[in-house]
């Protein structure tokens, strides 16, 4: 089969690799859609992400959909041919925090397109892909390709609003307009919400806000920011949502939070960066941490399929696997929410 192999910064390569053979347990995907995360743009640009540091050549990608070729030992053959979408995360199901449903924060985890473990587990750039029955849940009909590959950041957004204690009835800002602050935006207004404010620096990025359910948007590099904020929510906002991993994004989050509020962190921050102790306890704050998701990949294909919420939108641009190098710069582009590439079209 063919694959993009991740061997360095800016070095991805398109190899012949053997195609995986499905063993016990575990079904064989011929790849139809896959998205570019920011995780994938990060290894592409520094040849790791964060603090995860390939140890070997790897194959990105971890948000995708498709169709079941094969199946190993003890699985049903009338399984092949199901559309599906695939839940990327493996945990181990054993620890403390398996069987307390927390499987996210499993120390063991193998996350598809990922070097948080050694070595690297590969992803879904490519043709084939092995996956464990349990993890490729069957689509719908009518369910696009392209829509089950938003069904890992969708559950990213969805587990962030769970984590906040829920929206409904609530105000809530969001900070970072990108492609998981977006489909926040669409989870919170399907949640009830009673006002969503989108804080981007990118104008296409509160102009898309805007244009698909937020109250109002706010510039952060506007001096008349705080102001306009104000006169939204003269309380403050009481939930609110940092998506930009950026440090003064979460000086935003914390400014315009209302007493008592709850801020989440769903961007991943420079390590040190300062957080307002006092604030938290003088104003009672609660801060939480949303990290991958747990529990949510099926509900958010309901979510879809009711018309609650409308991902259409979402998926600015297309392009064919061969083109994947010129996906991952466009990836990288101010004006586009979700990248994807079809694969075996």
């Amino acid at each position: 089969m063919q694959a993009y192999v991740l061997h360095g910064a800016e070095d991805i390569r398109l190899e012949q690799r053997p195609c995986p053979v499905p063993g016990s347990g575990e079904l064989l995907v011929k790849v139809r859609a896959a998205g570019i995360c920011g995780s994938d743009l990060h290894y592409y640009a520094h040849g790791r992400c964060g603090n995860f540091v390939p140890t070997r050549p790897f194959i990105l990608g971890h948000e995708f959909a498709g169709e079941i070729v094969d199946a190993g030992d003890g699985v049903e053959k009338s399984i092949i041919g199901t559309r599906v979408a695939v839940d990327p995360s493996r945990p181990c199901g054993r620890c403390r925090l398996c069987r307390q449903g927390r499987y996210n924060l499993c120390p063991e985890m193998v996350y598809f397109g990922s070097a948080s473990v050694v070595p690297p587990s590969d992803g879904c750039f490519a043709e084939y892909l092995v996956a464990p029955v349990a993890n490729c849940v069957p689509l719908p009909d009518g369910f696009e390709f392209g829509w089950g590959a938003l069904l890992e950041p969708l559950s990213v957004a969805a587990h962030a609003i769970e984590r906040s204690g829920g929206v409904s009835g609530k105000t809530v800002l969001i900070t970072g307009g990108g492609t998981i602050g977006q489909m926040i935006l669409l989870l919170a207004t399907a949640y009830g919400a009673t006002q969503v404010v989108v804080s981007d620096i990118k104008p296409f990025a509160r102009s898309f806000a805007a244009d698909h359910g937020a109250t109002a948007t706010l510039d952060p590099t506007s001096p008349d920011c705080a102001d306009q904020a104000a006169s939204m929510a003269p309380d403050g906002f009481e939930v609110v949502f940092e998506a930009a991993g950026v440090a003064a994004a979460l000086d935003q989050a914390f400014d315009f939070s209302a007493r008592g509020a709850t801020v989440v962190q769903v961007g991943t921050l420079p390590d040190g960066t300062e957080i307002p102790a006092n604030a938290l306890l003088t104003r009672e704050l609660t801060y939480v941490g949303s990290w991958r998701f747990a529990n949510v990949f099926k509900r958010v294909i309901e979510l879809v399929v009711s018309g609650r919420i409308d991902v259409r939108p979402l998926i600015t641009r297309n392009y064919p696997f061969e083109k994947l190098g010129d996906a991952i710069v466009d990836a990288g582009a101010a004006d586009v929410i979700k990248v994807q590439i079809g694969i075996n079209d």
